[in-house]
């Protein structure tokens, strides 16, 4: 798994806390997908991750001179990111905004038991799946949804993962197992793809999801779900479930986004 903050070592930042505009871009840049990607799943609509990241990414620069290279940056990035998506609007991310019951049924509403997966709607059904993995990591707090994310679709190291987030490697994996518990009963009750016996399917799914506006065109993208059930139907319970989540695929993010972000330095006005 590629992981761009790996690639911003201490003579990067060095010549960007000098005043190199092109290093900090370059860091910028390095770090705007990977944080996104967190915050998307974190806080589940794309305006939201996105203007959480533009906080993070700004953050992580004005705060470039207090890193002391103690740690990897990644770390240290990492560390940063997870905080201020906990703090973001109020820490709406810190608690669980729908409960696995809640959510259990409201897959069972509504659905188009006559659909089935055809070529003609693969990139509705990829919508379905896509929105439907990070509203289910809304069950979880949010400090139990980071540890998830970070150790089971993210794979940070653990000892990395639990640094960022200011535990201890112990008390992290015990975290990451509540959590994983719980991701896993919530797939068997009521997962297809993860349980065949189950009724859901993306492909189900569509057309409710779609008469309640729930799915976002920027979602639109190529994933093959046959060829992903056949996969997990040969692994365990535990890969099943880590692989379901892992599938999704980095999402788009704005391109107006990062010119945004060193606009702010450019004027003058960071804080």
């Amino acid at each position: 798994m590629e992981r761009p903050l790996e690639l911003i070592d201490d003579a990067l930042v060095k010549r960007a806390t000098s005043g190199e505009a092109a290093a900090l871009d370059r860091i910028l840049s390095l770090a705007m997908r990977p944080v996104y990607n967190l915050a998307l799943r974190m806080l589940q609509r794309h305006d939201d991750a996105e203007d959480a990241t533009q906080e993070v990414l700004i953050r992580l620069a004005t705060n470039l001179s207090t890193f002391r290279g103690d740690a990897r940056f990644s770390t240290w990035a990492w560390t940063i990111a997870t905080r201020c998506i906990l703090d973001f609007r109020g820490g709406k991310a810190r608690q669980a905004p729908v409960s696995a019951e809640g959510f259990a049924s409201d897959l069972q509403d509504g659905l188009d038991v006559t659909a089935t997966d055809n070529p003609e709607t693969a990139l509705l059904v990829a919508q379905v799946k896509l929105g439907c993995c990070r509203a289910m990591l809304q069950v979880l707090d949010g400090d139990h949804r980071l540890a998830y994310i970070l150790g089971e679709i993210l794979c940070l190291d653990q000892s990395e993962a639990a640094a960022a987030l200011g535990l201890s490697p112990a008390n992290f994996r015990k975290r990451l197992s509540r959590a994983r518990t719980k991701i896993q009963s919530l797939l068997r009750a009521s997962c297809g793809i993860a349980a065949p016996q189950n009724a859901c399917r993306c492909s189900r799914r569509a057309a409710p999801a779609t008469q309640l506006g729930r799915l976002d065109p920027r979602d639109a993208v190529s994933l093959d779900l046959p060829a992903l059930s056949q996969k997990i139907a040969a692994l365990d319970e535990l890969e099943r479930t880590a692989a379901l989540f892992q599938a999704d695929p980095d999402t788009t993010i704005s391109e107006l986004l990062l010119p945004r972000i060193t606009a702010v330095f450019a004027s003058g006005t960071q804080s």
